[in-house]
């Protein structure tokens, strides 16, 4: 263990606004063990998984906030009191007017974590530039992982982006991706991407194993056409 998480000045009534010491711990090791140094982060608050991003790379690490004032400066605070603050690079503004100026000065980084606005296009957006500044073999970590908005993010990737891979990580609210090449797609390429939901997969699970059994025909028949089809295979 590192020890960064107890030195953070996070207030007892706001520390789900940061990531965990299991999380952050990750980061870190993670980081070290790839001997990853060039880096970039949206969102900043109290500045917990910008300490672990620097203290692993001790390397100039980009962090784009614009709201730092509504946290009482606390993350510029923890940055001077771990004595990390010299290598810290912040943007005091939103990441879709950041990211385009780095894109113009040809900025490229081998790592990025997500986890500044939590809306599905807030989320798209930063991937869709930080993509375009990652290196070949870089990766990107999206936090949040239960979230419905980021999962329809990772699940367009996944359907849409070939030359990403998931990455397994051992903490279930991160998803890991990796950039293995070029985008090669052709100009009107486009996949549908979605995610299951729990109640639809599970009650399509049931069906399918009464099915199995010889009792799918007494259920069948009470479905719409299109569930009737999935059930079926089709």
């Amino acid at each position: 263990m590192t020890g960064i998480y107890q030195q953070l000045e996070i207030p007892n009534g706001d520390k789900a606004t940061s990531i965990t010491e299991t999380e952050g711990e990750y980061i870190y090791n993670f980081l070290k063990d790839n001997n990853l140094k060039k880096t970039l982060e949206v969102g900043f608050a109290y500045g917990c998984s910008t300490a672990y991003i620097i203290s692993a790379t001790k390397s100039i690490h980009y962090v784009i906030d614009p709201s730092q004032g509504l946290y009482f400066n606390l993350g510029l605070e923890n940055m001077e009191k771990l004595g990390l603050k010299k290598y810290l690079n912040l943007k005091n503004d939103f990441s879709h007017n950041v990211l385009p100026g780095l894109l113009k000065k040809n900025v490229k980084i081998d790592f990025a974590f997500i986890d500044g606005g939590h809306k599905f296009d807030d989320i798209f957006i930063d991937f869709y530039y930080i993509d375009l500044l990652l290196n070949h073999k870089g990766y990107i970590l999206f936090h949040d992982s239960w979230m419905r908005s980021t999962q329809y993010v990772v699940s367009w990737i996944k359907n849409n982006k070939k030359n990403y891979k998931i990455v397994k990580t051992p903490v279930n609210s991160l998803t890991l991706i990796q950039k293995l090449g070029e985008d090669v797609r052709e100009w009107c390429h486009f996949k549908d991407f979605f995610i299951i939901k729990r109640g639809l997969f599970l009650k399509n699970v049931f069906l399918k194993f009464l099915s199995a059994l010889g009792f799918g025909r007494f259920f069948k028949n009470s479905l719409p056409d299109k569930k009737r089809n999935n059930l079926n295979g089709k």
